[in-house]
């Protein structure tokens, strides 16, 4: 019931940002190699409905594949537009009743903008009807090098988001044993919230099979 609790106070305050990324920080604790979970819950807790069934779903659907039972958290807990809006009591409650000895929890940790230079690129402008295209429009076509033309370099803004996920071994011994790995990505300018969740979804099942920290 303890580690219960932790899993519920380390996951509810945290806000999912979903974007796709490769895994490159990963941390598991010493010790610990990886088991086999009879049932896995998917958290994404996040300020988007959207992101949070995109994100909880695929990685339910690439569990599967692989043998691994797991459910989305919209099974568990009704989809609520914002996972902190669920207490921390609620989702002790939520775990036990599920029989989950397991939790994967994704949430966002840091976010970072900067200003990109971007060079100027050539583009053609509108060539003239004339008379078509074998009248004065053809000739306009011969000689278009007048109409070619480089847009000015600009600054954009790039976005670069730091998302973590967690995983939890609901069974475990105690307290501090609860949380047995974590991986954290950088991703930069998402190009969509749904896809974005989806692709990061995979890099996350990829990751934990491929290290054997779910074991099948």
């Amino acid at each position: 019931m303890k580690t219960l609790r932790l899993i519920a106070v380390l996951a509810l305050p945290l806000i999912f940002f979903s974007c796709s990324s490769t895994m490159k920080y990963v941390w598991a604790q010493e010790g610990y190699s990886g088991k086999h979970y009879d049932k896995i819950l998917v958290v994404g807790v996040a300020q988007r409905l959207e992101s949070r069934l995109a994100f909880e779903n695929t990685v339910v659907k690439l569990l599967a594949a692989e043998g691994v039972t797991a459910e989305t958290s919209t099974i568990a807990i009704p989809p609520v537009q914002n996972m902190e809006e669920v207490s921390k009591e609620r989702f002790v409650e939520v775990v036990k009743a599920g029989n989950y000895d397991g939790v994967i929890v994704a949430r966002l940790i840091d976010v970072s903008i900067k200003d990109v230079l971007e060079s100027g690129s050539p583009s053609y402008g509108p060539m003239y009807a004339g008379r078509g295209y074998y009248g004065y429009g053809y000739g306009q076509y011969m000689y278009s090098g007048y109409n070619y033309m480089y847009t000015a370099d600009y600054y954009r803004q790039e976005q670069t988001y730091v998302v973590e996920t967690r995983l939890f071994d609901a069974n475990a011994e105690n307290l501090e044993k609860a949380l047995v790995w974590s991986g954290q990505s950088n991703i930069t300018d998402p190009s969509s919230y749904e896809s974005g969740a989806a692709s990061y979804a995979k890099t996350v099942v990829k990751t934990l099979l491929k290290s054997k920290m779910i074991a099948l």
